[in-house]
């Protein structure tokens, strides 16, 4: 019985010794942002906790077509906008900056400034989202307390939840890299 035990022990030791240590959540975290950069093309779904639902399809740098509630569709391509509302599009010629925004949200996935000295960075495991394999960290904002889980599989986010006073908002991303072309309305 001692003996058994004894290998029992053994065994259970070397295959620990053998795995692989964890992995620093802050630098998967840090390696998901450099992976974003080099993202082409990607589909995102937003819902928040007030009921908007907004579809994102995203071609960098300057290509986006947005539907909201199922009901208003924007197109932006560089410096143009056309928005349709009721069934008829409408052109609009606007500035940059409209479209830099979500950018600069997508990329950052939630996420601005230095990882390591703004949040506390949590790795909760492995975790199954829509089928695909997925590893969840949980980010604390230093400053402000607010919470961030991030689903990411293969160093890209599959999902990404924000907790705010009015409830929980989600981002799911999808497509990465094979958006088709986003043309202007005919």
């Amino acid at each position: 019985m001692r003996s058994a035990l004894s290998a029992l022990l053994f065994a259970a030791f070397t295959v620990l010794a053998a795995a692989p240590a964890a992995a620093d959540p802050t630098a998967d975290i840090v390696a998901m942002g450099q992976a974003f950069t080099s993202v082409h093309s990607f589909h995102a779904v937003i819902t928040t906790p007030k009921g908007t639902s907004m579809s994102m399809d995203m071609i960098l740098p300057n290509k986006m077509h947005m539907t909201m509630n199922g009901r208003m569709q924007v197109i932006k391509i560089d410096d143009d906008m056309w928005m349709n509302m009721g069934g008829s599009w409408q052109h609009m010629s606007m500035g940059g900056a409209m479209m830099q925004r979500p950018l600069d949200m997508a990329r950052g996935a939630g996420i601005n400034g230095k990882p390591a000295n703004n949040f506390t960075i949590t790795d909760e495991g492995p975790d199954v989202i829509g089928g695909v394999p997925t590893h969840k960290y949980h980010l604390v904002n230093k400053d402000d307390g607010s919470a961030v889980d991030m689903w990411l599989s293969k160093s890209l986010p599959v999902q990404i939840q924000v907790t705010g006073k009015d409830g929980v908002s989600t981002i799911k991303y999808s497509e990465y890299n094979s958006v088709p072309d986003i043309t202007p309305p005919v």
